[in-house]
């Protein structure tokens, strides 16, 4: 397994340094390249890790599954408040929520066995995917976020 994520960082480092032209942030600020790498690697990662938990409900496009689960692909929810994003993939959720104005009401299971990076790697891949457009969710960020989970109300 060690060699194959080292495999697959070589591989994400050769591949963003073939380059075209570099990335920018929504205020049209060129991305350095260290972030874009790990951006890279993240959404690798991620995409992974999401197939494991998430696409069972959300779907591999991320559309949802009719008024059972709610889409990511152009979620309002999901974009409006990453913190919370990262606390519902760890400690779940029971209640309902609307999504793109539709109520859902399914409970969604924790995955308390995650590691930060892990979610911090999720949320990188679901926030920049399907339309959504997001950057980064940093460890050291999504690590302070899950300290900060209010997990009553989860």
């Amino acid at each position: 397994m060690k060699n194959f994520k080292s495999t697959l960082l070589i591989l994400v480092i050769f591949l963003t340094s073939c380059g075209t032209s570099p990335k920018k942030t929504a205020d049209e600020k060129p991305v350095d390249r260290r972030t874009e790498i790990r951006l890279t690697q993240y959404m690798v990662q991620g995409k992974g890790l999401y197939q494991t938990y998430c696409s069972n409900c959300h779907q591999a496009d991320g559309t949802g599954l009719g008024k059972l689960y709610p889409p990511l692909a152009g979620s309002d929810y999901l974009m409006a408040d990453l913190k919370e994003v990262a606390c519902l993939i760890k400690n779940g959720k029971t209640g309902e929520i609307t999504v793109n104005g539709v109520s859902y009401n399914q409970m969604m299971p924790a995955n308390t066995h995650l590691t930060p990076i892990e979610i911090a790697e999720i949320v990188t891949y679901i926030s920049n995917s399907w339309g959504n457009e997001a950057g980064i969710s940093a460890t050291r960020d999504v690590t302070q976020w899950l300290k900060n989970c209010n997990q009553a109300e989860n």
